[in-house]
């Protein structure tokens, strides 16, 4: 048997949590996307396809190829607007196995405490599914001709009662379907599923790295990721939720509550029936979301530098503060001139910088392209100086993104997981000026997945030369 699970749909509860791709927004302090490759793993598919879209990186990164949960997993791509049935139909040959079919925030949810693969016998020739207004949304089945009736977009006309596998697939609409699931995992059906971390014996589960101080409180039922923070005389529970990378500062209550990864809860805080994800607090009740500007309420941790990057941030600064010094006499030479001249001139714009603070940051406009002495100022990189003082002052990356704007680009910073706002920016472009989006999009997906020393060095190599060259053929 074979699986396909897409994952790169457009979902109203990964819009509102906005935290994570919403395939990976945890239930029960576990991603959604791993209930469901445990559920592969169940009815023993051995080859599992996820189709990729929004989120790409973040799903890749925490799957791997799938051997910690026994699977092959491989990765699909389908384009916006197209019938997601349509990556099931180009290889109609494939599932004659059997299909594991996943569209959508779908939830598996357990009836009962299961152990082992599932019989065969009770897979045999049979067919699952659930839809939504017409669209299927969960489909297993090893029945050839449904297969092939759902592969050419119509529901199979006979499905078998779900519970005959011992769950039932929910589809999770809303955040108050969300939210109730968790609060349901948390009191005890987490029982039923591959536990994470430690205890559980006392309604507790709490996973690695987590400091606790005694003056702590601790009510259960509750469950706790990895890599957490409690300060003191903090009151945690009954039916607390809480995700990866959390801090909860001190003589904060929580109760009734979901809090999702790398979130930062401040002090004094009383948080009950509320589901918080990094700067948003939201009422699962009346879908209220409330955004929070006081980073000394609730707040977003920034992600970890990795080694990789520590590394590139301080060569990037070191090269930065050598361009900075090297670039410094000529541009006191030559920008008054031109600037006098009419010939170009810096617009100051509102963009995100690093740990995403909004700068005021310098952008070059040339008025007159045609001067020899406007080609031999951006032909020597001079008008990226202002930018690399920026750099060498710690505000930018040397090598990186377009730095975005804080309201027009949020869509491109959201699918972002690592943002490297720049003075020079990937792939050598002659202007540091926001472009085409969806260039800009493209160019900053693919950056921040292949994101190198090596990478930064051909970056400064080709802008710098692509300028002289460019200045000198006209």
């Amino acid at each position: 048997m074979k699986a396909i699970f897409h994952t790169g749909l457009r979902s109203t509860l990964g819009d509102k949590l906005g935290a994570v791709p919403w395939c990976l927004v945890p239930f029960g302090g576990k991603p959604l996307l791993e209930y469901w490759l445990e559920w592969a793993t169940v009815l023993g598919v051995d080859d599992v396809r996820l189709v990729l879209g929004d989120g790409a990186f973040e799903v890749e990164s925490f799957c791997g190829d799938g051997s910690r949960w026994g699977l092959k997993i491989t990765y699909g791509f389908l384009k916006d607007g197209v019938p997601p049935e349509s990556y099931v139909r180009r290889l109609s040959t494939t599932w004659e196995e059997g299909l594991l079919y996943i569209c959508g925030p779908v939830f598996p949810q357990r009836l009962a405490a299961e152990t082992g693969l599932i019989n065969p016998k009770v897979l045999e020739r049979a067919t699952w599914f659930t839809h939504d207004k017409g669209q299927v949304c969960c489909l297993l089945s090893t029945h050839q001709q449904d297969i092939q009736t759902f592969i050419k977009g119509t529901l199979p006309a006979v499905q078998t009662n779900w519970s005959d596998l011992g769950l039932e697939p929910l589809l999770i609409s809303d955040l108050k379907a969300y939210y109730d699931v968790n609060m349901r995992l948390v009191k005890g059906e987490n029982r039923r599923y591959v536990s994470q971390g430690y205890g559980g014996r006392d309604g507790t589960s709490i996973g690695y790295n987590v400091q606790i101080p005694p003056s702590v409180e601790l009510i259960p039922p509750l469950t706790i990721g990895n890599d957490c923070r409690f300060h003191s005389i903090a009151v945690i529970g009954p039916n607390a939720v809480i995700g990866n990378h959390v801090i909860v500062d001190r003589q904060t209550e929580l109760a009734d509550s979901i809090v999702l990864d790398g979130t930062y809860l401040g002090r004094n805080l009383e948080i009950k029936h509320k589901i918080v994800a990094g700067t948003k607090i939201i009422s699962p009740e009346d879908d209220i979301i409330v955004e929070i500007a006081e980073p000394w309420l609730v707040a977003t941790l920034e992600a970890p530098v990795r080694f990789s990057d520590g590394i590139r941030l301080v060569i990037g600064w070191l090269l930065a503060v050598l361009l900075t010094l090297v670039q410094a006499l000529p541009f006191v030479l030559l920008y008054p001139w031109i600037h006098l001249s009419g010939g170009g001139l810096y617009r100051l714009s509102a963009r995100l910088g690093r740990k995403e603070r909004v700068v005021q940051l310098p952008e070059w406009t040339i008025l007159a392209p045609a001067s020899l002495k406007v080609r031999l100022f951006v032909g020597l990189g001079l008008d990226l100086f202002p930018l690399l003082v920026r750099a060498a002052c710690g505000h930018l990356w040397l090598c990186g993104h377009v730095p975005l704007h804080p309201e027009r680009d949020q869509a491109l910073r959201k699918r972002l997981h690592r943002y490297y706002p720049a003075a020079i920016i990937y792939p050598a472009q002659q202007q540091t000026a926001y472009s085409d989006p969806a260039i800009e999009m493209a160019n900053a997906l693919y950056y921040e997945r292949y994101a190198s020393l090596l990478e930064d060095c051909r970056t400064v190599s080709r802008t710098f030369t692509r300028r002289l060259m460019s200045a000198l053929s006209e």
